[in-house]
């Protein structure tokens, strides 16, 4: 329940592929720099079981926006944090399945490192705590240099609502994958609203409100799979 619309896990098949299970990892041990795949044989780079696009973060920007001029606001917004929870969940059971975590907070904490890993945004994590028998979690943070903000504000004025749209999508759909029931990212400081930096904090959708409408609309066709 809750997941992806599609996500690629193929079977370990060589001696690299086996899970790290020689000593147990703490999520700061993770290092994408040795586990990414470059074949320029075939074309495709790849993270374990996953293939890897490589785009300019200026043709990301340039999408973003003229989506948001032929879309609007709203339907774009949509389109990335859609595209996010995607990619966040993916990520998410990329590194479930292939390495073995010291503890579970180690898990949940490696998100912000790959996603820091990826180039997309420098993340810090403020605050942890959890209890799935009470349906307890919240994740805070910060975000440093997100390029989402950065491509916003070189097309647009600050805006007076988030704009960092895959991020909050990234960090939400790895922490439902996570958690197993729903949760959302929403930013209380943005850049791309004026804010001298970004911050993020995970909920469940009860604990947001009303303020998780527009979130809760996007993520609704992954919560109705089974």
């Amino acid at each position: 329940m809750f997941g992806p619309l599609s996500v690629r896990l193929a079977p370990l098949d060589s001696e690299n592929d086996t899970k790290q299970e020689v000593r147990d990892m703490k999520a700061s041990d993770f290092d994408l720099s040795k586990e990414i795949r470059f074949s320029p044989e075939s074309g495709i780079t790849s993270f374990r079981n996953s293939r890897l696009l490589i785009f300019d973060a200026d043709a990301l920007g340039l999408l973003r926006q003229k989506l948001t001029e032929e879309m609007g606001l709203s339907r774009t917004r949509e389109f990335f944090l859609k595209f996010g929870y995607q990619h966040g969940y993916s990520d998410f059971m990329q590194m479930k399945i292939n390495y073995t975590f010291d503890t579970e907070m180690d898990l949940l904490a490696s998100g912000p490192v790959i996603h820091t890993w990826e180039g997309i945004v420098q993340a810090t994590p403020k605050e942890i705590r959890f209890d799935r028998a009470r349906g307890e979690f919240y994740f805070s943070g910060v975000w440093m240099n997100s390029y989402e903000a950065e491509q916003h504000l070189s097309f647009n004025p600050p805006a007076t609502e988030p704009v960092c749209w895959s991020l909050m999508g990234h960090a939400s759909g790895w922490c439902t994958a996570f958690f197993g029931s729903p949760v959302i990212a929403i930013e209380p400081l943005c850049v791309g609203k004026g804010d001298a930096h970004c911050e993020w904090l995970i909920q469940p959708l009860a604990a947001w409100g009303d303020k998780a409408r527009p979130y809760l609309t996007a993520y609704q066709p992954f919560y109705n799979r089974t």
